[in-house]
């Protein structure tokens, strides 16, 4: 008698351990500050403002005596977004973009 080996392809998982993993990987980054903008089924859109290094924004201030103020609040007004998109496919995988 021979023993089938095992199949080794990933099994898929329901529609509720998909949205349980979803929630989980959502809640992880919402917990380091990413804005959660919209979850559907299988995917969540996440995102937030780039951040301005201060310490060398604030060097050039004292160095230029205020001058540099008015690069810092051209950049604070005109702050990029960063937009992540999480994806949980049939068989349980989180993918990130």
């Amino acid at each position: 008698m021979t023993n089938p080996k095992p199949s080794s392809a990933p099994v898929p998982v329901d529609d509720t351990t998909r949205a349980a993993i979803l929630n989980a990987e959502v809640a992880r980054y919402a917990n380091q500050g990413w804005t959660v903008s919209s979850v559907s089924s299988g995917q969540g859109v996440l995102q937030r403002k780039k951040r301005i290094g201060w310490f060398w924004n604030l060097l050039l201030v004292l160095i230029t005596a205020g001058l540099w103020l008015i690069v810092i609040i051209i950049r604070v007004v005109n702050r990029k977004i960063e937009t992540k998109i999480i994806r949980v496919d049939a068989y349980g995988r989180v993918s990130v973009t």
